[in-house]
């Protein structure tokens, strides 16, 4: 079975690829690529409590989140979805901000995101199905998210809605 490093997205992340550390992004951000990469790594957590992978290896609301997103919804009762171009889905449960879950299309766990803080710049560490860990991102702010793999590269870059590979190619986009 291969294993992917998937640049995982969060409701609030948003990126764009950067090639030149010293190349600025217009409007408000404040770090270079390296800054990005030190706040990114500074409290790293290798792995998840097991219990939380195995709680969520298939969406426990499957069907619901299903229906939701076929009629468009964004928000649930209890919940925020996020649909991305791929065909994969998101989920935030509003009684706990601090842990995101993607899916396949077909309901399956792709990766789990736990997020150090909720103020801005926030840490992300995501995790695979497997609990390795295969992104940390720094998201800058609502509008600005750097995306790099465990080893310190940088592999994405959000801004706004659209998703840039480190060439500045749009690999994905949000809903």
């Amino acid at each position: 079975m291969q294993k992917e490093i998937i640049p995982i997205l969060i409701i609030s992340i948003m990126m764009f690829a950067l090639p030149i550390e010293a190349k600025n992004l217009k409007g408000e951000v404040k770090y270079t690529v390296k800054q990005a990469r030190e706040e990114a790594f500074s409290n790293v957590e290798h792995s998840l409590p097991q219990s939380i992978i195995k709680a969520n290896f298939t969406d426990p609301n499957y069907k619901e989140n299903k229906k939701a997103i076929k009629l468009g919804a964004t928000e649930l009762k209890d919940r925020y979805i996020t649909v991305f171009s791929d065909g994969k889905y998101g989920i935030i449960y509003k009684n706990n901000f601090y842990f995101e879950y993607y899916y396949s299309s077909k309901g399956k766990l792709i990766s789990i995101g736990k997020r150090n803080r909720l103020i801005y710049p926030v840490i992300t560490c995501i995790y695979n199905q497997y609990n390795e860990l295969t992104t940390v991102s720094l998201i800058v702010d609502e509008n600005n998210t750097y995306n790099f793999r465990p080893d310190g590269k940088l592999v994405s870059h959000w801004v706004n809605n659209n998703c840039y590979d480190i060439n500045g190619n749009l690999v994905l986009t949000r809903d």
